[in-house]
Order: structure tokens, then C-alpha cells, then sequence
């Protein structure tokens, strides 16, 4: 029973299971995906794949990587709004920002690095959405600016269909973690998928920057 957040589990996560299972056809995987946050213990999940802030808890956590994010948004918007190029014009413009919430969601603010630290800003946006890829949709569409993990929208980037903004003050990236209770780790199956899927999560994911890693974000 594997549990992942619904762009992380389309785009890395599904994709790895059947070559899993083409190595161990004997073990099955119910892959469930869901931005909402689950009691991992009382759903009797055996792993979770999760990427952004990892809070303390009596899970075990393997770290798979730390992935980078940009904030970003179409040239359309840009034309129309124009670009901020300090933090505080961001804010200062009430700029339209895209945003990840669902009830009892904590992500109402973005966390970006300056020279003197991390600094956080309660961002403001005219709609948002509890999936985030209906938000890089929005984004494409001219309609705000987004806050993504780059290997989410590297291919957009790569393209032109979106820009970075505020590159100098990137989001503060993202962790991408295994979770999982104790006691599971000790069922062999479940090892041999972690082993597996932390390290081929971990090329995936490289893979997917591939698109811009020679240029400009």
C-alpha cells in the first residue's frame, strides 16, 4: 500500500512501479495519490512518498532529494502585469499568485532565500486549487505566478511557455522523502521497494531536469 501526492505519483512514482513489478511480479502495489494530508498508521499505508515540508512524527524518513523550485509564470502575464524584480514588488503589486490549499492546508505562504536568510511571505491569489497541476495550468494560461518544484515544469521552462521570475531569490527547495512506519520496513517486500524506489526515484527526477540544466531558470 504506497501513498504519494498527486504530481509527485504521476510523474515519478507511477511510472517506476511497473518496472518494479517486472523485477518482483510476485509482490502487488495499491498506489493511492492525494494532496490531502492521511494518518499514514490509521490508513495502514506501508510507504509514502512526500515532497515539501516533513514534519516530526514516529515515522521513519529516507531522504530521496532535495529538489529545487522556481516561481514562475507565462510570458502572457508577465506582458500584462509585468515582472517583479525584487521580493517586495512582489507583495508591494499584489501580484496574482497561484496557490496549493486544501482545508486544513498550512502551504499560505511562500519561503524564498535572500542573502540575510529565508524570508516568508503570505502570498494572495484570486483562486487556488488543492492540485497542483491544475495550477501550472492556470500558470500557463496567463493567470499568476506558481511556485514549482523546476523538475514539475522544467519542459515548460525549456520552452518559453513559462519564465522564471525572481531568480535570485529562489523558493526554498523542496525535500523528497520516503516515509514509513517502523514496523513495515521490517517486511521484506517493503524493503525492496524503498531500496528500489528511493534510488530510482532519485535518476527520475534528474532526468526531468534535464530539459534546462545547461541554462537559465
Amino acid at each position: 500500500r504506497v501513498l504519494a501526492q498527486l504530481g509527485l505519483g504521476k510523474r515519478i512514482i507511477s511510472p517506476l512501479i511497473p518496472l518494479f513489478n517486472d523485477i518482483y511480479p510476485e509482490i502487488e502495489v495499491r498506489l493511492r495519490l492525494s494532496d490531502r494530508p492521511v494518518d499514514i498508521t490509521e490508513e495502514s499505508i506501508d510507504v509514502a512518498f512526500k515532497l515539501g515540508l516533513i514534519e516530526d512524527s514516529n515515522l521513519r524518513m529516507r531522504g530521496v532529494a532535495d529538489c529545487q523550485r522556481v516561481l514562475c509564470a507565462a510570458p502572457d502575464y508577465l506582458e500584462n502585469f509585468g515582472t517583479p524584480d525584487t521580493i517586495d514588488e512582489l507583495i508591494d503589486k499584489e501580484h496574482r499568485c497561484l496557490l496549493l490549499r486544501f482545508p486544513g492546508s498550512k502551504e499560505y505562504y511562500w519561503t524564498l532565500t535572500t542573502p540575510d536568510g529565508s524570508r516568508k511571505l503570505e502570498v494572495r491569489g484570486p483562486y487556488d486549487s488543492d492540485d497542483g497541476d491544475v495550477l501550472t495550468a492556470w500558470a500557463l494560461s496567463g493567470r499568476g505566478i506558481v511556485n514549482k518544484p523546476v523538475f514539475e515544469v522544467a519542459d515548460h521552462l525549456a520552452s518559453g511557455d513559462l519564465v522564471a521570475i525572481l531568480t535570485d531569490n529562489p523558493p526554498l527547495p523542496a525535500k523528497f522523502a520516503c516515509l514509513y512506519p517502523h514496523k513495515r520496513f521490517q517486511d521484506a517486500k517493503v524493503r525492496l521497494f524503498i531500496d528500489f524506489m528511493s534510488e530510482n526515484c532519485k535518476r527520475k527526477v534528474s532526468e526531468m531536469m534535464q530539459p534546462i540544466e545547461n541554462g537559465p531558470i
